[in-house]
């Protein structure tokens, strides 16, 4: 079994490695398949999901923004609800944050090799479905190119563990283009006070476990713990038009400007965001999605501090 890093790195070989049956070098360049698993950024949509053998079907509007560094915010937003109700009590809703890894199976023992297959692996640290969760499944790239998921997982709406099956897509980029993945920036909670979890104790900060955004491209979403219950999350989605970015790529940010005013930029907030003005909490992504944004840089929201932890501008 062959191990790739964050970064789409290898790491080494577990078990018996066919290159070097062969006498050929063990580091070669990865066949284009692989390739299309280990590409970051990637920005993510999910077209489908069947439970069992049943018949796919969508009743979410389900985006997933990776960054080049694998942190990744999965936020499903239900296609209908009761106006009213807390989004989070919708059975469909789900939204989380973490870090994800990809393993291609290899020739150990009497396993075989399975090309257009790969296993990831999604650690969560942010679940509005509760902390410790972390998913799996084998992914299969599909003729067309779009990717299926086969995994097990608890379906909302009969409570039980069933197998899956998700199909995935890469959204059209704006007015028939290329799908722009740069830039790419990720920000996180690096101080949070007043914030406790479920045993009245202060979380710890780490690997942006207590809020994170991340923008690709056109696309930016936010997840957000909502103090003082740590378990509770935020969540925003943002998106913006090819005509809007050409604009606001011509238009320099207002000189002292801490965070951009959307209607300037073009960007439209999901109306389906669970961050109204009265919940004490803000999240900066439009400071996020600022174009000259670089690492390192800070902003105070309600008490917290944000940082930016990565910032690739344009393709390498």
């Amino acid at each position: 079994m062959e191990i790739y890093g964050m970064l789409g790195e290898k790491l080494g070989t577990i078990g018996k490695d066919k290159a070097q049956d062969h006498g050929q070098p063990e580091e070669q360049k990865l066949p284009q398949w692989k390739q299309d698993f280990l590409q970051k950024p990637s920005i993510s949509s999910r077209n489908g999901i069947a439970w069992g053998y049943g018949t796919p079907y969508e009743d979410t509007d389900t985006l997933v923004l990776t960054s080049t560094k694998s942190d990744f915010i999965d936020i499903r937003f239900p296609r209908k609800r009761e106006l009213g109700k807390p989004i989070a009590s919708e059975p469909s809703f789900w939204a989380f944050f973490g870090t994800s890894s990809t393993t291609f199976a290899g020739l150990d023992g009497d396993g075989i090799e399975m090309p257009y297959s790969a296993h990831c692996v999604w650690k969560h640290e942010i679940d509005s479905k509760g902390p410790g969760i972390c998913d799996e499944g084998d992914m299969f790239l599909l003729p067309n190119g779009d990717c299926m998921e086969v995994g097990m997982m608890q379906n909302p709406q009969s409570g039980n563990l069933e197998m899956y099956k998700e199909y995935w897509i890469s959204p059209d980029g704006a007015g028939g283009r290329e799908l722009e993945l740069f830039p790419c920036t990720v920000a996180k909670i690096i101080r949070m006070p007043n914030a406790k979890d479920h045993e009245g104790a202060a979380p710890s900060l780490q690997n942006g476990n207590g809020g994170t955004i991340i923008r690709i491209g056109n696309y930016c979403q936010g997840i957000a713990r909502q103090p003082p219950a740590a378990d509770a999350v935020l969540v925003e989605r943002w998106t913006r038009g090819i005509f809007e970015a050409e604009a606001d790529r011509n238009s320099s940010t207002t000189a002292g400007a801490e965070q951009p005013i959307a209607a300037s930029t073009g960007w439209v907030q999901d109306w389906r965001n669970n961050t109204p003005s009265d919940t004490g909490v803000s999240m900066p992504c439009m400071w996020v999605c600022d174009d000259n944004r670089k690492l390192g840089d800070q902003i105070g929201v309600e008490g917290a501090t944000w940082e930016v932890v990565e910032a690739v501008l344009k393709k390498r």
